[in-house]
């Protein structure tokens, strides 16, 4: 009796990735499908044209200088949480705990013992809750948001408790206080840095055997596990690869303000989801690109600043953020449906 061959990993991931274009016939359908792909480009342009001709202020060199501040360090998470999207449904809940305790650690160890023990115990840190994270959801197949919730409380708790909730503060001469002031023209060192990770993730997921497995194990998981591909280890790395991301955002936004304390990275992790969804990734799994987060860590955070600008309250700058991940996972929702029939 002859049993079905079961696919390879290298036949698994070249199938994923050149699976034909089903696009539907029907224009609207097409047209639904192109706006949850590529829609944030256009969009992205437009509000920023707007913003230019419309928002007094807006195109100051202080103030785009300041866009590109506060967009490095929720740009650093959500480029990191798209591996984890698209992994599969996935949400790390738990950035918010990270970026903090990496700030904190980053200025509080390197007050006591120096820069570089103070990066090395972030990342070690990093690496605690990408395994935990992972090894939760991936081999004992947990509820993502209920685990990264949960070691969202633990995280800020031991962090709370070992810092007393206390404010820390850098030197005003010191490496940290440098780079978060250094800038090239208009730009600011952080923000460079975030186009670099951006370059690396982009890289990893679309030209590495790791990131057509991510993709791959997003789409389908069972034929990913069929195919003998250890699905927990991509749970893991993609995890990781979120944790150190969260960590260095951590670094970023500590230099920037030269302080760190325990609630100062709450809401990063919706408005880092915000880049991810806006930017095409979906909260299915399977479909995403870094470099299409990158323009929806863009959108997010000239968004914001145009609220800003105009005077609006931090409320409705929350119901704006929140009203367009609901817009952006209908999108998703209606075109993948459009796309099966």
């Amino acid at each position: 009796m002859m049993s079905t061959p079961t696919p390879t990993h290298t036949e698994l991931v070249k199938t994923e990735a050149t699976t034909p274009d089903v696009t539907p016939r029907k224009p609207g359908l097409r047209a639904l499908l192109w706006l949850s792909q590529q829609g944030v480009i256009v969009f992205t342009i437009l509000l920023i044209l707007g913003a230019v001709i419309f928002v007094d202020g807006f195109a100051s060199l202080e103030n785009i200088t300041d866009v590109f501040y506060r967009a490095a360090p929720i740009g650093i998470v959500a480029l990191g949480m798209t591996f984890v999207v698209v992994s599969g449904n996935y949400l790390d809940l738990s950035v918010v705990a990270q970026v903090a305790t990496s700030a904190v650690i980053l200025i509080g160890v390197s007050n006591q013992i120096g820069l570089i023990p103070a990066i090395g115990l972030a990342l070690l840190v990093a690496l605690v809750y990408g395994l935990v994270n992972g090894l939760a959801v991936g081999f004992f197949k947990a509820n993502a948001v209920i685990v990264t919730l949960s070691t969202t409380f633990i995280g800020l708790g031991v962090l709370r408790w070992l810092s007393g909730g206390s404010i820390v503060f850098g030197p005003d001469g010191g490496p940290i206080r440098a780079f978060g002031q250094a800038k090239l023209g208009p730009i600011p060192l952080s923000a460079l840095l975030m186009l670099v990770i951006a370059v690396i993730l982009w890289f990893i997921m679309s030209r590495t055997p790791f990131g057509f497995t991510v993709r791959a194990f997003g789409s389908n998981k069972e034929a990913t596990r069929l195919a003998g591909v250890a699905t927990g280890r991509v749970v893991i790395g993609a995890f990781l690869i979120t944790a150190v991301t969260a960590t260095i955002a951590g670094f970023a936004l500590a230099a920037f303000s030269n302080t760190a304390v325990s609630s100062m990275s709450v809401g990063y992790d919706f408005r880092a989801l915000a880049a991810v969804i806006i930017g095409g990734t979906s909260v299915f799994g399977g479909k995403g690109s870094v470099m299409r987060t990158l323009l929806g860590v863009i959108f997010v955070s000239v968004l914001t600043n145009i609220l800003v600008l105009s005077g609006i309250g931090f409320g409705f700058q929350q119901m704006a953020i929140g009203a367009l991940i609901v817009f952006a996972v209908s999108i998703d929702v209606i075109a993948r449906r459009a796309a099966q029939r």
